[in-house]
This record gives structure tokens, sequence and C-alpha cells, in this order.
């Protein structure tokens, strides 16, 4: 095991994590309060009124009494440009973010508009309670450009306040932008694609199979409960963000991919039997991400950072694989746990293989890690079956 000052976390690298919103719990759609105090029904006449011919197969509707009101207006293009001028969700005053507002979007809105061909679907520009407009940019961004603008159903009085991370979720809106929207000052783009991964390492049944974010279907605002539950998320990215600012010009990986890296170290040494530790987790990541103090090639985060030097321009998710396995390498080295190989390197499959004549072919699985994943303060598991025989050819 390689001798290391056993330092506090904060003795290293001083970390800034500014203040972030605490995120809103409100989900005024899910109150057992309102569904079960609620007597009013909606009348067979408004039943008819909305489901005409088809009221008779539905019950009538329990009304919830909440402040929110509807109306159809015009809205100038003066005054979508007031609104979004005057929001502080809006496109000009970022004072709170929405979601980005595509161009070739509004090009087409705009167009439309100016041709009169704008149709009247019932999508709404919503408004909260505080007077904030809640979604509806794009259009207003549209209107604003155009010559007419448009008739919109405008609704207000909206107090629910996960609503705006909701809305249109499914579609449009990114993880980042959920997050970002929700609050979180630290760099959204960097905590989602870190709680992503922290969310799939979590959930995959072999660790020793992890396959980084590949196939997930995680749903944008499962990201922020996940953040809301592990916000240890949190100091990790904040500590990788600050080293990253720091040390940009040698840095050899994603923030994201060290972020993730802290995390899972952090929580591995949580479980973990060792009971004494040479290093702490933010000493050995910040001489893999700056380079300072490394003194031979017989350094562990030498080794470390010759390895991931080879993988600059690889953008696959094999790479990244290969990147924390490497990491994790030199973790688990420190340590004195055995290593997969007896080498920080991680093996791989081959780019080609050959048929009987002798002609390379691409192999399927190309470039994909071919060993168990390293996983921080574990020995070495076994290598997945599938990615074994798909390495049976040949490997590089």
């Amino acid at each position: 095991m390689k001798n290391a000052p056993n330092l506090h976390e904060d003795s290293l690298v001083q970390v800034f994590l500014e203040e972030y919103a605490a995120l809103p719990e409100t989900y005024i759609a899910s109150s057992e309060e309102l569904m079960d105090n609620s007597t009013r029904k909606l009348s067979v006449e408004t039943m008819s009124e909305i489901f005409k011919s088809k009221a008779k197969y539905y019950p009538q509707l329990k009304a919830i009494d909440l402040p929110i009101r509807h109306e159809v207006v015009h809205i100038t293009p003066t005054v979508a440009r007031d609104m979004l001028r005057f929001s502080r969700r809006g496109a000009i005053n970022e004072g709170l973010k929405n979601r980005r507002i595509k161009a070739t979007t509004v090009k087409r809105f705009t167009n439309d508009m100016n041709e009169r061909k704008w149709c009247l679907t019932g999508e709404p520009i919503i408004i909260g309670f505080d007077g904030e407009i809640m979604d509806g940019h794009t259009r207003l961004e549209a209107a604003s450009q155009s010559q007419y603008g448009f008739i919109a159903v405008i609704i207000w009085g909206v107090s629910d306040q996960l609503s705006f991370a909701h809305i249109d979720v499914g579609n449009t809106r990114s993880r980042a932008e959920v997050l970002e929207m929700s609050g979180v000052q630290v760099n959204a783009r960097i905590l989602a694609q870190a709680a992503l991964l922290a969310q799939c390492f979590d959930n995959t049944a072999n660790k020793y199979h992890f396959r980084g974010t590949q196939g997930n279907k995680y749903q944008q605002m499962e990201t922020v409960d996940y953040v809301k539950q592990n916000q240890e998320i949190l100091h990790s990215v904040a500590l990788v963000e600050s080293l990253a600012k720091k040390y940009r010009q040698e840095i050899q990986a994603s923030p994201a991919t060290y972020a993730f890296a802290h995390y899972l170290i952090k929580k591995q040494i949580e479980v973990s039997e060792i009971e004494e530790f040479s290093v702490t987790p933010e000493y050995y990541l910040t001489k893999i991400i700056s380079g300072i103090g490394i003194k031979s090639e017989e350094d562990i985060e030498y080794q470390v950072r010759n390895y991931l030097q080879t993988l600059i321009g690889e953008a696959a998710s094999y790479s990244l694989l290969c990147r924390l396995s490497a990491i994790f390498k030199g973790w688990n080295s420190y340590l004195g746990i055995p290593i997969f190989g007896k080498k920080i390197a991680v093996r791989r499959v081959a780019k080609f293989t050959k048929d009987d004549e002798g002609n390379k072919l691409p192999a399927k699985g190309a470039g994909n890690i071919n060993e168990p994943f390293t996983v921080p303060c574990l020995a070495p598991g076994k290598a997945s079956l599938k990615i074994t025989k798909q390495a049976a050819i040949k490997i590089v």
C-alpha cells in the first residue's frame, strides 16, 4: 500500500458550496386532504357540456375548489414582449430559469402566426399564484417577434410549487433544466449527469456488471428526488466543479465522471469494513485531476492519469466505464486491494475480428469494457458472461 498523508478532506481543497434553495415538496394534485374534503360534484349539465354524448358513461366528477382561473385572450407582440421582460422565469430576466428556448421552434411559430395559421389547441399559457410565467415562453417569444400575436387560453393561480418542473417534462425538459428550475445552484448539468450515474449504479443488481446509464428509463423528477435523498452528491459536484475550474488545463475527463467517482468512493467507505484509510477521496481525486504532487511513473495517480490520457477524444459510453474503472482501480490500489489484471489499464473488446479468410470485420461490442467493473473498496468480481462471449474472439 502506498503511504500518503492522512489529511482531512477540507485541508486540501476548500469547497465553496453555494446555498441552494430547498427543493419544494408541494404536490397539490396528490393532496389527500383536498380529495377527501371536497363534497361538490360537477352538475349533470356541466358533465354533458364537457363530454357531450359520452357523459352518460362517466360518474359526476368531484370538483376541487382552488383559486385557479382561466380566460381566452389576445396576446399582442408588445404584451408578449413585456410578459417575458418582467417574468423572473422569462427569456430576458434569468433570475429563475425555465427551459432553454430553441430558435428554430420560435421561428416556426412566428411564421405560423404571421401567416394566420396559428391553431387554438387549448394548450394554455400558465401563470403561477405569484404572477410568474410557468409555461408558454416559446410561444410568447414567437409572438413578440410576430406581426399580430396570437389568441391563447391563459390560466392563472397555479399554486403547486413543483408544477414548473413537471410541465411538459416528458418531452422537452432535460434533467439539468429540471434541477435548475428546482433551485439547485451547483452546476446543474454536472449534477444531472452524476446523479443519473449514481441512480443507475444503485439499481444495478450486480455492481461488477455496471454499464453506466445505458438503457436507463428514469424520469427527470426522479433525478430531483434522488438528489433530495442523497444530498452528499451536491458536495461531490461542488468539489469537482471547483477543481475543474482551477485545473481546467489538466483535467482529462468530464467533471461528472469525477463527481460520480468521488460520490461513490465516499458511499463505499461508509459501508466498508476497512477500519483505516491512508488517503482521503479528496486527496486522491485532487491529484488525479490536477497532476500536482506526482513524483514518478510509479505513483498510482500517474498511472491513472496516463491511462485517462489514452481515452481523450473518446465520447462513447464504453469509454466512460473505462475511465471510472481506472479511477477506482487506482483507489483500490491505495488500499492494497487486488485489482483485475494487476494494472490500472482496463481491458477492452477488440475493434475488429477476422473471418475464415482473414478479412477484418467490425467486432460486436467493440471498445466495451472486457473485465468486471471495478467497485471502490471491493475485491474484483466476475466479468459479465455476455461481454466475455463478445470478447472471446480477440482481446485488446
